[in-house]
């Protein structure tokens, strides 16, 4: 979903409010892709203030993603806060005096969800998903994984394959009594 800003920043003392629902159906990155299982209608408010520009919007998201363990399914719920206040004048920012510069003002555009006077909301929540993501996700803290030989899901059955793993550094001599054995 795209919103033209251009009247707000026309006019720095307007207040104006979007019902905005980011449109995504998945969240897609460089190496995967996670499907969105739920996305909730919100208000995004966005301020012109003397020259800035506030954004502040709430909302969650929820992803399903793979346990790093087992490859089930895990539901992740994603809390998104937005509160920018960026500078969206380049020019301005720097004619401004040094000692009224705030410093949590960023300038207009070094954001990639602003292009111009057309704000992202996509982009703005998708931003904010990926700052979020877990290193890791489980879909419980005990999952036993999946079976190195076989494949066996272990949370859901248990398999009789050997999975003992022997010290990498023993593999020449394991391989020169597997020889012996099978000559003899």
């Amino acid at each position: 979903m795209r919103i033209n800003i251009s009247e707000i920043l026309a006019n720095p003392s307007l207040v104006r409010d979007f019902e905005v629902c980011p449109e995504f159906e998945e969240l897609e990155l460089k190496s995967s892709s996670y499907p969105v299982s739920r996305k909730e209608p919100f208000t995004l408010s966005v301020t012109g203030e003397a020259g800035k520009l506030h954004i502040r919007g709430e909302t969650e998201v929820r992803l399903t993603m793979p346990c790093d363990r087992c490859l089930d399914d895990v539901e992740i719920t994603f809390p998104i806060q937005i509160d920018y206040r960026i500078r969206p004048d380049r020019e301005e920012a720097l004619l401004s005096e040094a000692g009224d510069r705030d410093s949590e003002i960023e300038d207009f555009d070094e954001y990639s969800f602003l292009d111009g006077c057309i704000l992202d909301v996509d982009k703005l929540v998708s931003d904010e998903i990926v700052v979020a993501l877990p290193t890791k996700v489980l879909c419980k803290e005990d999952c036993k994984g999946l079976c190195p030989v076989c494949g066996t899901n272990l949370n859901h059955s248990s398999c009789s394959c050997d999975r003992t793993v022997g010290d990498p550094r023993m593999a020449a001599i394991r391989d020169i009594f597997k020889d012996f054995n099978l000559n003899s």
